[in-house]
């Protein structure tokens, strides 16, 4: 088991578009302000503790794993929060939990909030599309 005793684990940019970069990394704990205004991939859950994290980074868009949703959606309630942020899960039997590249490859969306369904992104298709597609088209404000 690897322990996050800073936030500054590896992270790696799979896509620049524009301005708009996307970044995997397994742990949203990883990601900083360097990534304000950007895009992100965890193999994070989506719950609260997700989302803010999310929101004290200033990204623009996230995506996480759904964790089987949970009790009350709790595995997705960070992403629900998120006004102004597109925040989009992947299924958890699409992609591996914890694994941020598995994510990007092969995760599934299961999950929308208002901002990404207003950008267009929809429950079914691949993350790895629909976030190529918001990199193509800016993300909205």
């Amino acid at each position: 088991m690897r322990v996050v005793d800073d936030h500054s684990g590896p992270v790696s940019t799979v896509l620049r578009h524009g301005g708009l970069s996307v970044a995997v990394m397994d742990s949203i704990a990883f990601a900083t302000g360097e990534h304000a205004g950007q895009a992100i991939v965890t193999g994070s859950h989506g719950g609260a503790s997700a989302g803010e994290y999310a929101r004290r980074c200033g990204v623009a868009a996230v995506a996480c794993n759904d964790a089987g949703i949970g009790k009350d959606n709790a595995g997705v309630a960070g992403l629900a929060a998120l006004d102004g942020v597109v925040g989009v899960a992947v299924g958890h039997d699409t992609a591996r939990i914890g694994d941020g590249h598995d994510t990007w490859a092969n995760g599934i969306i299961s999950y929308v909030n208002e901002s990404a369904r207003e950008a267009g992104i929809r429950v079914g298709e691949p993350l790895s599309a629909a976030f190529t597609r918001l990199a193509a088209g800016g993300v909205p404000c």
